[in-house]
Order: C-alpha cells, then structure tokens, then sequence
C-alpha cells in the first residue's frame, strides 16, 4: 500500500473560532431571530442593505438575525460588491430562497445541469418548479449553453449555473439568453469571472457553508443578490415571512425556518477570514496534481479570463487499450489509500424524482460521467507531500 494515513478533512480550525464562539455563548443570545418586525415596516426593513443591517444595535431588527449573522453577511457582500448578502441554514435552503425570490411557481421550467449534487434540483421542486436538464460542457463540466440554448420554451423562466468543483461556468454566454439566473456557488467562494467574484455577477448567488468546504459552520449557506426584491423575499422566505406581511404583492410567500444561528455565524466568519489563504493551498495542490498525473487524465477546462476556486480536482481518465478502465482504477487506487471518486453514481435527469413524469436524456453527460475521476482531498493541511503519494499510488497501478 502507499499510503497507510487518511488524508485530513476539509473540517479544521485555523483562526479565531474559539474566540468568536466564546463571545456568542457570553453573549447569551445564539440565534436572536424573531418571526415579528415590531415597529418597522416590512419592506424598508428588509431591503437594508447588508453593510446597514451589521451597524444595527443588537436585537433592534430581530427579523433580521443576530449580530454575528448580520456580521457575516455584511463580510460576504463586501468582498463580494454586493449589497446584500442573506445567510440561511444550508446552501439547499438558500437555492430555494433564490428561487421563491425570483417568483418562480408551478409550470415553470428551469434549466438545470444534469452533472450536479441533486439539490440544485429538488432545492426548486418545492416551489412547483420542473427543471429541465442540460447537457455538460466535456470540457468545464459546467452547463453547457449551446444544449441550454436548445431546450427554452415559452415555460423557461431561470437558469441555474452551477460552478462545478469550483470552476466557474460561462456566464457571458448563458446572460446572452435574457433569462434570470442563479449562480450555485456552493463549491466555488472565491473564484472570479471576468475578474468578478462568482456570487456577485447574476440575479442571484448561493454558497454552501457544510462541512466540507472551503468555509464551513457545519451546515450554512448565503444567497447573495445586489436586487433588493430579492433581497427582500429572501428574507421573508427564510423567517417565516408571511406573518409579518399585509403588501399584498408579498403575502403568497410561504415562510419557512431557514435561520442560521449566531453559533454558526461565529465560526463561518473565522473560516471566510482564512479564505485566501485556504484557496491558496488548494491551488498549488491541485498545480502538483495536474503537473503530475498522466496524460490519461485530462482536468477540467477553465473559461477564458476565469479564475478556479477548487473544491477538488475532477478529471475525465481515458485510458489507452493497455491500462486499466476507470471502474478498475478507482478500486485499485483505494487499496493503495488514495480514495478517488468515479464520478457521480447517478445524474440529475437520472433521479427517480424526475424520471417518473417524463423521462430527459443527457447522453453526452452520461459518457462523461462514466470516465471521471476525482481528487476530494486538495484541502489544507495536505500538501505536496500528501499529493506526491497520490501522483506514486497512480503511477504505481498505471505501471
């Protein structure tokens, strides 16, 4: 075997998290969210941008969360160049407040990536929404706007782009469209398009804070938005909004309990302030990655004047006659302890959820996803050192 240590999760503490959680706990008020808005009326209170809602005394605007919540959203819209960012309880969460605040409803369609975690999807299924699925770019892994461009019907109303493994998808040409769109951004904080951070560039953006990414509470999300109507119903969706509503534009919207805890926010604003440096050591992992491995592996394609945040380093492997397939491969890496993943064990139009209504087809993506290979463990504190046992494992069993 080559290597008998596992490799370190992406779950660590780096900065100031005991200092921060200590100050909530002595604070004695871990969330601080309330359903009412007292005084304040509903829309000027909601459409605060994200800098103004932080100076706020504590518990003077408990609609709006704690003061380490507000703290965190206030960090995200600035390195963002947003102004608003609005923290929830999971990045899933967060895809369904974007949804419910671009309006989107029953018969809508929206067109999805059909190589993705499900909940780009089912995130929208509680809205009444259908997506519908898109074939992948070979080369990005992102969705690919020309089949995008293929399946608009009078019906399409958004477009998710999702920033696979933490590469950003071609925004330019999908914004070409006219349609709304949300940037899943779950893998992707700290990447750039055409110099902008992903988050920023679309009507709206969704980051993860689960426990394996970059930056992370344990469960979290953000939606970022620089819209104050989505502002504002993402706000009203994530703290049961509807009973705080008389506008009649705005009384449809079915609140939910999508509210982070100023816990979490304490320990998601140590993580974002050691983001930098976190991508950083990502990148050169995945340099010495790429550098290393065999011509058989071929990385994912960045977009023209696109930056990568990687959240792992995913491959197509395709192999000569002579070497082992990709469903030998991933098995013999395991037993020299570098645990690879093949691909997905499924795609999204492959779902039992939406093959039972009318079956979609994404064959191009399906011959994709049977050559992948993915490196998950790029994450600090692994280095060099670890990701040369990775490139002497494959070499190894490539022999």
């Amino acid at each position: 075997m080559t290597r008998n240590e596992p490799f370190a999760g992406a779950c660590l503490l780096g900065g100031r998290e005991r200092e921060l959680l200590l100050e909530v706990l002595a604070s004695q008020s871990w969330s601080a969210f309330r359903a009412g808005i007292g005084e304040h009326d509903v829309r000027t209170l909601c459409e605060l941008p994200s800098a103004e809602a932080a100076n706020f005394a504590d518990r003077e605007a408990p609609f709006l969360g704690g003061i380490f919540v507000r703290r965190l959203e206030a960090l995200f819209a600035a390195r963002l160049g947003v102004r608003y960012a609005v923290a929830c309880n999971s990045a899933t969460s967060g895809l369904t407040m974007a949804g419910g605040a671009l309006d989107l409803g029953p018969g809508d369609e929206v067109l999805v990536p059909c190589m993705s975690f499900h909940a780009s999807a089912t995130a929208l299924v509680p809205l009444g929404v259908r997506p519908v699925f898109v074939e992948v770019d070979p080369g990005t892994f992102c969705i690919d706007p020309i089949d995008a461009a293929s399946k608009i019907t009078p019906r399409t109303k958004a477009i998710m782009a999702v920033h696979l493994g933490g590469v950003p998808a071609d925004l330019d040409a999908l914004a070409s469209f006219g349609l709304p769109i949300i940037e899943d951004c779950a893998q992707a904080p700290g990447a750039t398009y055409r110099g902008r951070e992903v988050g920023s560039i679309a009507n709206a953006g969704v980051f993860s804070l689960t426990e394996n990414k970059t930056i992370t509470c344990g469960e979290g999300g953000i939606v970022t938005t620089n819209d104050p109507a989505i502002a504002l119903r993402a706000r009203l969706i994530r703290n049961h909004g509807e009973g705080v509503v008389d506008d009649a534009s705005l009384a449809h919207i079915v609140g939910m309990n999508f509210r982070l805890t100023d816990l979490q926010a304490a320990l998601a604003i140590a993580q974002f302030e050691l983001l930098d440096e976190r991508n950083a050591a990502r990148a050169a992992n995945v340099e010495h990655l790429r550098n290393g491995l065999p011509r058989a592996f071929l990385p994912q394609r960045i977009e023209a004047d696109a930056t990568p945040a990687w959240f792992m380093l995913m491959t197509r492997y395709l192999p000569s006659p002579s070497m082992p397939s990709r469903d030998e491969l991933v098995p013999l890496l395991h037993a020299e302890g570098i645990p690879v993943v093949g691909g997905y064990s499924r795609l999204l139009h492959q779902h039992p959820l939406f093959t039972r209504e009318r079956p979609q087809s994404c064959p191009r993506s399906e011959q994709l996803n049977r050559e992948l290979v993915w490196f998950p463990f790029i994450n600090a504190p692994n280095d060099r050192a670890d990701m040369d046992d990775v490139l002497a494992a494959v070499e190894k069993v490539l022999r």
